[in-house]
């Protein structure tokens, strides 16, 4: 009986020997995971301050001072080799396990490591459930039980609080602190009986360390980590090197090294637990949340903000939130701008009238690599209004206005440019003469005509832009002599003809004495009109009553003419100045207008107006026997009034051929 206890008892050993075994290859991953979270998860965005984000939900800097609220999740992986000593009741032993060993033991896993930062703080949790087991047989089977099946079940969980000590562009200093709290169960089961063993125990280490992280780029990091505990356990370090890389600003991948040991060995000997673990760890980390760093800002002004064309611009720009630590761009654009830093000027002489506009680009960040992330820019554009030239302006004045010819005259004129822009001065006159210069001239009226003199004042200014004013001076001439006497009136009569005079054999012959008396009167008349109008000019127009053929009358009337014309040349009258015109019997006076014109006659008693009006068929025939005068030249016309009272008025009204007149043909 007793020694069948005795076996028993070495087979409980036994078993607890190998479940504590088993245990301790669990811890390995167990260990190192938290510790990877701790150090290889939030290194990975550590490692990456300046990382590039395109949104506020993107990933900043673990331990920035830049970002906001930022959660960090990990999935990780240890493989370790595992060697060391564990025992139980005083039962140690020694054992040495790949990481092949240990994965063969694997029952259920759950890592989960989270790390929350803000500004500088860090609050890395990680926690590890893990379940390994293992069934192994009786050696001894007295009580008819062939084989022992073991589960081993640990948490831990592992809180830490960190601080950034230095954040440089370099390199990141993290101090931590926290603990490792640690629960570990066994369950022993006998079969095929199913009779069950469990116990459990738990322990606490206090746990102080740091991370030094040195960034390569913008996506890579290497991480430096290591901590070191003690509590429960006589002594709990470890050591991490690792490699992080950033695929995404939300995905971060992680590969490296963890050395871990652990010296847990309470008093009561009751469970040794005493192992180092090493070997490679990977995982991914997921970031969420976060805010990108504040950009820039940048405002412009300009100095003046309206100009001339030429006048210069100065433009200046004023940063706000820069990093004192990173090195500061600015460009600036435009037309005609010039600009290094915070000020720029602008040349306006080649600028053509308008609103122009000028823009600067802020880029802050490493030298050479200033503006790489969209929060390191900023711009701000500023217009300015280039106003057109307004031309000059120019009065003219004289200190006289009428001048003796020979006399001379002051000439002031007065420019204003609205720019005040230098004017030139310059004087023209119509005649006579003028010279000055700046805003007075002398004009002299010497070679000047008599009347009115346009002086013209022109000012210019420097950019080809002019003005012209006017003044008008009067030359008085001496009095001009007397103008010559108005022309003699001179009284127009027609002249009238006997029947067929003058005849083809003495053209000559034919005018009654009272028209040559006429004739003389006018002749005298006219030569004196001729001193007064050298182009004076006579007209005589012959006419024939209508008893002869067309070509006979058209021959007595050139007849007529000629004699009236022969006459008055043989009284002094110029020929040049007598033109004759024979219209034969083609424009005759109608019988009403011969009885309206001895109405008309002044001359006749109402007793002598009715006996001619009795023989109007005869006074028809006499007033169309006559030689109309006109003055040509204002177009006067003789009076046809038929001489009735002259002393031959009876030849002149005959019907009769007068002597040497060829018989007429029958009318």
């Amino acid at each position: 009986m007793n020694l069948k206890r005795k076996k028993i008892s070495q087979l409980i050993m036994a078993t607890l020997s190998l479940v504590i075994c088993g245990s301790v290859l669990a811890q390995a991953p167990a260990d190192v995971t938290a510790a990877t979270r701790n150090f290889f998860a939030p290194s990975a965005a550590a490692a990456l301050p300046d990382a590039p984000s395109a949104s506020a939900d993107q990933a900043y800097p673990t331990g920035g001072t830049n970002g906001g609220w930022r959660v960090g999740i990990s999935f990780y992986g240890f493989f370790p080799a595992v060697h060391g000593t564990v025992g139980a009741l005083g039962h140690n032993a020694s054992y040495h396990s790949s990481f092949s060993d240990v994965f063969h033991t694997l029952k259920g896993v759950i890592p989960i490591a989270v790390e929350t930062d803000k500004g500088r703080f860090l609050m890395p949790v990680d926690f590890l459930w893990i379940k390994l087991g293992v069934n192994n047989a009786i050696p001894l089977n007295d009580y008819g039980q062939t084989s022992i099946d073991t589960h081993f079940t640990q948490s831990i969980l592992t809180p830490k609080f960190g601080y950034r000590l230095y954040d440089g562009d370099h390199l990141k200093i993290d101090g931590l602190a926290g603990i490792r709290y640690w629960y570990v169960s066994i369950s022993n089961t006998l079969l095929p009986s199913n009779l069950n063993y469990s116990r459990s125990t738990n322990w606490v280490d206090g746990l102080g360390g740091g991370r030094f992280i040195f960034p390569f780029g913008e996506k890579a990091a290497l991480t430096i980590a290591g901590d070191a505990g003690a509590g429960q356990s006589d002594l709990d370090y470890q050591g991490l090197g690792l490699f992080n890389f950033n695929l995404t600003p939300k995905l971060g991948l992680g590969l490296g090294w963890r050395y871990l040991y652990d010296d847990y060995q309470p008093t009561t000997n009751l469970l040794v637990y005493k192992t180092t673990m090493n070997g490679a760890v990977a995982g991914l980390t997921f970031n969420l949340g976060g805010k990108p760093p504040e950009a820039p800002t940048l405002s412009c002004a300009t100095s003046p903000s309206q100009v001339y064309a030429g006048d210069p611009v100065t433009v200046s720009a004023t940063p706000n939130g820069l990093d004192p630590k990173l090195s500061t761009v600015y460009t600036w654009s435009g037309d005609g701008v010039t600009g290094n830093g915070t000020t720029a000027t602008v040349n306006t002489s080649t600028l053509n009238p308008g609103t122009h506009t000028v823009r600067v680009d802020l880029k802050e960040g490493k030298p050479g690599k200033e503006g790489e992330k969209p929060w390191q820019n900023a711009s701000c554009s500023v217009p300015y209004t280039v106003q057109p030239f307004e031309p000059p302006t120019v009065s003219c004045s004289a200190n006289q206005t009428e001048l003796r010819p020979g006399d001379s005259a002051m000439v002031t004129a007065r420019g204003v440019s609205p720019q005040n822009r230098p004017l030139t001065y310059s004087y023209q006159a119509s005649s006579g003469t003028i010279t000055g210069q700046e805003g007075t001239a002398t004009f002299s009226s010497t070679g000047a005509a008599s009347g009115p003199v346009q002086i013209t004042c022109n000012v210019v200014d420097d950019k080809g832009h002019s003005a012209t004013a006017t003044t008008t001076l009067n030359i008085v001439a001496p009095p001009p002599p007397p103008p010559p006497p108005p022309p003699p009136s001179l009284l127009l009569h027609s002249v009238f003809f006997p029947t067929a005079l003058p005849n083809a054999q003495r053209p000559d012959k034919g005018l009654a004495t009272s028209q040559e008396k006429i004739l003389t009167t006018l002749a005298t008349d006219f030569k004196n009109y001729l001193q007064v109008k050298p182009d004076a000019r006579l007209t005589l127009t012959g006419h024939a009553d209508p008893r002869g053929s067309t070509p006979y009358n058209q021959a007595l009337t050139e007849r007529r003419v000629g004699s009236v014309k022969n006459f008055l040349v043989q009284q002094g009258v110029p020929e040049s100045s007598i033109d004759t015109v024979a219209l034969g019997d083609t424009h005759l006076l109608t019988k009403d207008e011969v009885k309206q014109s001895v109405q008309n006659n002044p001359d006749l008693t109402e007793e002598e107006r009715a006996k001619i009006l009795r023989n109007i068929n005869l006074i028809y025939l006499a007033q169309n026997r006559r030689v109309d005068v006109t003055l040509a030249n204002t177009g006067q016309q003789s009076v046809q009034l038929y001489p009735f009272n002259a002393h031959d008025a009876e030849t002149l009204l005959s019907e009769k051929p007068q002597a040497h007149a060829r018989k007429p043909p029958k009318k």
